[in-house]
This record gives structure tokens, C-alpha cells and sequence, in this order.
């Protein structure tokens, strides 16, 4: 137990680990980035100081130059006077217009792109003021989304790394439940078809009658076991069946063993009426509420307490809920998913395969869902298990099976 708790910590702090290395790797890839793009603006910015003291000399001796001049520019720009008025323009998605509405469309677009940080640059020529404006280039602006690109390309590959990972652990650890249930069942088996034999031959002696009918009992009660492991991984039907049924004949096996003198435990079922059918496999359904009962028996402390089991239609009748209660220990909040792990148990003894169980059982046949809907530590826990209700009306099977005839 200690140990399972010890690798459970370990796990814990391994995806702790690697969140945190994720979160350091992306803000390495922010801070480099904009350390590059800060540092390609002042390149930009040095090498728009060095073109503009070329301009200025052109525009004084020739303005054919300058034109030549501006066809060698790579990056948006707007040369404007000093009032503000375009005087020509290169790389930006605008029309060589000189319509009132063209020119101050193209204003107004200037002062955007001033206020993105790059400030305009004047420069002075026989008297007269101009101001260069601009912007990122293709470069600079390809290199601000490449941090972005970079983060969602690893978060993909690292999600179809985590899901394919997760995928492989989920088929080994069903593989593993699949081996180890079926031989569970073979091993019983071989001892129960020996008593079979054995209650044969004491059926002959009639003062055996009480002890047989009683060894009968529990052989039956071994073999139902038996075969209920042996259908863990195999292919489950699912027949339309009463849920009450079911529930009620799990109650009355348990009130019939209930703990007196000292520790009187209350065993109590209320089920809302009427409840439709659903698709179920009563055998391990039944061993669901049977874990689940086993599991309130143990929490509940020497001075006894109870166990109550509620079912109701839920979510405007496509669900059915049922909800096992107990007064017993509770567990803390924080371990509410962690009980459902195999070899997750509070007892010195236990395996810790009941809860386990149940949840493979509800989810991964029944489509349903376990979990703990509230939890009080000292004060008492409630299961709640929410099955599908078909949406059309279903009929009991009658079809004889093994599984009705062991139940």
C-alpha cells in the first residue's frame, strides 16, 4: 500500500515536472524571440537612418535618383511633408490615387502604423521637412509568429505523443486486467469443480443434508465469482433489465449478513417508481453495487452507521442515477479520483480492485460513469453512478442465459 501510495507521488511529480519544463520551454521560445525581433527593428532602424541621409542628398541633386532610391526598399513606407500629406509611398496594398478620400484613408493608415512603435524619421533638405514612416518587414513580421507556430507545433506533437502514450499504458493495463482475471477464474475452477464432485458423494450419506444444502450455497457462490471473472475482457452482452430487480436482490443478500450486537448497520433502498429499462448486464452490474456495499461495510467505523442506495431518472429521463451512501469515513476530496486505481485501499489486507472494478465495469461495458459525486472525511461518502436510458422504450429479454441461471 505504501508503496502503490509512494509511485502514485512519484507520478504525480513526474507531470509536475514536465509541466514545468513545458511552461520554461515556451517562455524560452517568447523571450528569444522578441530578443531577435527587438534586435532586427534596430537593424531596421539603422539601416532606415544610413537610407535616409542618402535620400536627403538625392532629393537635392536628383529626383530621378530618388525615385531609383525608393524601387530598392523592402519594407512598408510612407514619405509624407510636414503637414502630414503622402508624397509617395512603396510596399504597402494601396492605389496610386490622389482623391480626397484615397489621401485621407492613406493618413489614417499612416498613424497606424506609427503607433505599432516605429516612429517617423524627418529629414531635412533646402529648407523643407520630410518624415519617413514605416514598418515591419516581411522578415521581422514572419519572425513575431514564428514563436507562435513553434508553441502550437510542439503542443500538437506533444499531444499526440501524451494521447498515443496514454493509449498504449490504457490497452497494457487492460491486457493486464484481461490476464490476471481470467486467470483468477481458471484457478478457481479447478478447486470448485473438485467440491462439485466432493458434495456428489456426501448427497449419498442423508445425515449431510443441512451441511450440503449450505456447501451448496457457497460452491454456487464460488463459481458465480469464477465466472464473473472470466467475463472481465471478454465480450459483454447487454439485455434490456430492471435495475430495481438487480439492486433489490443485492440488498436482500446483504441484509441477511449484516453486523449486529454492537455495531448495527442499516442497510436502506429507496428507488424512485417507475424506472424504465436500460441495457445491462445484470451479472456484473451486480457485482458493482456488491463492491461498492462491501466498500461502505468496511468504512463504517465499530459503533456502526448506514448504508443508503437512492436511483432516480435524471437529465429529463436520459439518465439513471444511483447513489450508495454511507456514514462511514469518508476520504479526502483531493483522493477522490486516486480511489478508483488498482491497489489504491485503506485496508492492511485488501487489493484494491473492488473500486477499480466497478469503474471498468460501468464505463468501459455499460457506457456509464463512477465517481465519487461527495466526500466528507469522518463524516461519510456518496458513489453516484449515472447510466444511459435508451431513447426509445425497450423489452425485457427473455432469453434463458447462463448468467440468469446462476443468479
Amino acid at each position: 500500500m505504501r508503496a502503490m501510495l509512494r509511485s502514485l507521488r512519484t507520478r504525480g511529480a513526474i507531470k509536475g515536472l514536465l509541466f514545468l519544463l513545458g511552461v520554461l520551454l515556451v517562455i524560452s521560445i517568447l523571450l528569444y524571440a522578441k530578443s531577435l525581433v527587438d534586435d532586427l527593428k534596430a537593424q531596421a532602424r539603422r539601416e532606415m537612418s544610413s537610407r535616409i541621409e542618402q535620400y536627403s542628398l538625392l532629393v537635392t541633386f536628383s529626383a530621378d535618383r530618388v525615385l531609383d532610391f525608393i524601387d530598392t526598399i523592402d519594407f512598408p513606407l510612407v514619405v509624407t511633408d510636414a503637414e502630414g500629406n503622402p508624397k509617395f509611398w512603396k510596399n504597402i496594398d494601396w492605389a496610386d490615387s490622389a482623391d480626397s478620400t484615397s489621401m485621407r484613408e492613406l493618413k489614417e493608415f499612416v498613424v497606424r502604423m506609427d503607433q505599432t512603435g516605429h516612429e517617423p524619421i524627418p529629414v531635412t533638405y533646402g529648407g523643407l521637412t520630410d518624415y519617413f514612416h514605416y514598418g515591419d518587414s516581411d522578415l521581422i513580421r514572419r519572425v513575431q509568429i514564428f514563436p507562435v507556430v513553434a508553441i502550437l507545433s510542439i503542443g500538437f506533437f506533444g499531444l499526440l505523443g501524451y494521447l498515443g502514450f496514454r493509449y498504449v499504458l490504457t490497452m497494457e493495463e487492460g491486457n493486464i486486467w484481461v490476464g490476471m482475471a481470467r486467470e483468477t477464474a481458471h484457478q478457481l475452477g479447478t478447486p470448485i469443480s473438485s467440491l462439485m464432485g466432493w458434495i456428489e458423494v456426501l448427497e449419498l450419506d442423508p445425515g449431510m443434508t443441512d451441511a450440503l444444502e449450505q456447501m451448496k450455497l457457497d460452491t454456487a457462490r464460488l463459481e458465480k465469482i469464477a465466472y464473473r471473472f472470466s467475463k472481465i475482457g471478454s465480450q459483454v452482452d447487454l439485455k434490456p433489465a430492471d435495475v430495481e430487480a438487480v439492486i433489490r436482490k443485492v440488498v436482500d443478500y446483504f441484509s441477511h449478513r449484516l453486523p449486529r450486537g454492537g455495531r448495527d448497520v442499516f442497510l436502506e433502498c429507496e428507488i424512485e417508481q417507475p424506472l424504465p429499462l436500460v441495457l445491462l448486464n445484470a451479472f456484473l452490474f451486480e457485482w458493482v453495487i456488491e463492491n461498492l456495499i462491501k466498500n461502505s461495510l468496511d468504512s463504517i467505523s465499530a459503533t456502526g452507521g448506514e448504508i443508503r442506495i437512492e436511483t432516480r431518472v435524471v437529465r429529463e429521463g436520459t439518465r439513471l442515477q444511483i447513489d450508495v451512501s454511507d456514514t462511514g469515513k469518508g476520504v479526502d476530496p483531493a483522493r477522490r479520483e486516486e480511489i478508483f486505481r488498482p491497489g489504491v485501499t485503506s485496508k492492511s489486507r485488501g487489493w484494491g480492485l473492488g473500486l477499480s472494478l466497478a469503474r471498468r465495469i460501468i464505463q468501459g461495458y455499460h457506457s456509464g460513469r463512477i465517481f465519487v459525486h461527495e466526500t466528507r472525511p469522518g463524516k461519510g461518502i456518496t458513489f453516484r453512478i449515472l447510466l444511459n436510458v435508451p431513447s426509445s422504450p425497450v423489452l425485457p429479454s427473455s432469453e434463458p442465459d447462463k448468467e440468469r441461471e446462476m443468479t
